[in-house]
């Protein structure tokens, strides 16, 4: 039975569906409060809601379950303030999503919700959700990498000044979120947890990905899931993340970029602050494609021969728990051929890590292979210490090994120094993913790595059952 105070409002204000108008602020109420609890789809009320008070106006999501059921689109907001104090909750209507999800234009992918403006605020204070209900995805999916037509649950584009904090994200689709073509965009106070309860992973559930944008900050964030934690794309400048916690994922990664030779990629000015990666198969690392284009990759995807630069990057407090591979830079990210493998011509330069501390699952500390035709200057450690798991725990412990390769100024001294010991050859090929000690990898042909699925599912990828997978490192 509705509220008196709700059917006073109701009979008050101008009504549409279920969106109470007062004024220049809406109200949005469940389609489900009249079916007698059933869910039926939110997406029209939702919409109405947006183009009633999305200008000037505020939006506001009582505590309800809403249905989406449709694609959004709500990229025209001016001075708008949107409240959720509720859940957002996609249908698993796989067929709908694949024939109707937005494209964002990049490689290929799609979303659900393209949400933008200028001047706006989405506060979630702590218990706003969106449920992506993820499971049917991830058993759809059966491991695969880009599908297309899954969508990213979140997309922010063409936004300026925009604020989005105290929201959580559970079971995405697909990418949590995506930040494209932007300004000035500040997420804070986050959670996001995507995990499966069978045998299919959590494949591609990025935390966020930034992509044409500047001036974008992330401010205490969690984050549980099947890759990338804050993934920086091309042509990102001034991207400042600080206090974040990720379990399971890929790491902090800048890249990949160098894709598509039609469109080069700048990455400037990006610090990654106050970190802390537990059970991960990355850390801190750098991911661009081959110079020369592939059809075929590990990635479901294509591409590789693109330009561009990463320059000025930090890595700063850095507390790693059983990470696969610390520290990294790749410059031919899925290739599958060791011959073209340092053919990229996207420079690498100024890059810092910084206070990075804690343990690795394999000997392995950093393994840092700049292309041979652009070699990476301004590259440097400072305070760096890396140490085994098992030697943490006071067991037997091959010695940590340092690999690198064509990197400028690797002997130098004096403020010059980079300090990064080198203890070996990085291949041009080596697996974005380690899944043994150096000693047995060193042995092998490197090409086209499958992680067995016996070292898939433990604490370094996402799995749906850790405890019984087992956390140990491997045996020296």
């Amino acid at each position: 039975m509705l509220s008196a105070l709700l059917l006073l409002a109701i009979i008050a204000s101008s009504v549409t569906a279920w969106v109470v108008n007062n004024g220049t602020t809406c109200y949005v109420y469940p389609e489900s409060l009249t079916h007698f609890g059933q869910p039926v789809d939110d997406t029209p009320s939702i919409l109405q809601a947006f183009e009633l008070c999305g200008t000037n106006g505020s939006v506001i999501l009582q505590n309800y379950t809403y249905n989406i059921n449709q694609v959004m689109n709500t990229t025209t907001l001016v001075n708008c303030d949107v409240e959720l104090h509720g859940e957002m909750k996609w249908s698993d209507n796989i067929p709908y999503w694949l024939g109707h999800s937005y494209s964002v234009t990049y490689a290929n992918l799609s979303t659900a919700w393209f949400f933008g403006g200028e001047n706006v605020t989405f506060q979630g204070f702590g218990k706003g959700q969106f449920n992506g209900n993820g499971q049917a995805w991830y058993d759809e999916n059966r491991n695969n990498s880009n599908q297309p037509g899954r969508p990213i649950g979140f997309t922010i584009l063409n936004a300026k000044n925009l604020w989005m904090d105290g929201v959580s994200w559970r079971q995405a689709q697909f990418w949590h979120s995506f930040i494209s073509h932007s300004q000035n965009v500040t997420m804070s106070n986050i959670y996001m947890n995507s995990t499966s309860n069978n045998q299919w992973f959590t494949v591609n559930t990025d935390g966020t990905d930034t992509w044409n944008s500047r001036d974008i900050s992330f401010y205490n964030w969690t984050v549980e899931g099947g890759d990338d934690c804050i993934a920086i794309k091309g042509n990102s400048t001034n991207i400042y993340s600080k206090n974040i916690t990720c379990y399971r994922t890929h790491g902090m990664p800048i890249g990949s970029v160098g894709q598509d030779p039609t469109h080069p990629d700048f990455v400037n000015d990006i610090v990654y602050e106050d970190v802390h990666l537990i059970n991960s198969t990355n850390g801190a690392w750098i991911k661009a494609w081959q110079g020369k284009a592939t059809n075929v990759t590990n990635n479901g995807d294509a591409g590789g021969g693109g330009g561009g630069y990463i320059n000025n990057v930090t890595y700063r407090n850095f507390r790693i728990e059983n990470i696969g591979q610390p520290i990294s830079i790749t410059q031919c990210v899925y290739g599958h051929d060791p011959s073209v493998c340092d053919t990229s011509r996207l420079q690498i330069s100024n890059v810092t890590w910084e206070n990075i501390t804690g343990t690795s699952h394999f000997d392995v500390a950093s393994i840092i292979h700049c292309s041979r035709l652009v070699p990476c200057p301004g590259l440097k450690f400072i305070d760096v210490n890396i140490t085994t798991v098992n030697a943490s725990l006071g067991r037997p412990s091959l010695p940590q090994i340092q690999l690198c390769a064509n990197m400028i100024g690797q002997n130098a001294t004096g403020e010059d120094a980079t300090n990064i010991p080198c203890h070996g050859f990085a291949p041009n090929d080596m697996p974005n993913v380690l899944y043994r000690n150096w000693p047995e990898l060193s042995s092998e042909v490197i090409l086209s790595v499958v992680v067995p699925e016996a070292q898939r599912n433990n604490c370094l990828h996402p799995g749906p059952n850790n405890t019984a997978a087992g956390c140990d490192p491997p045996p020296y």
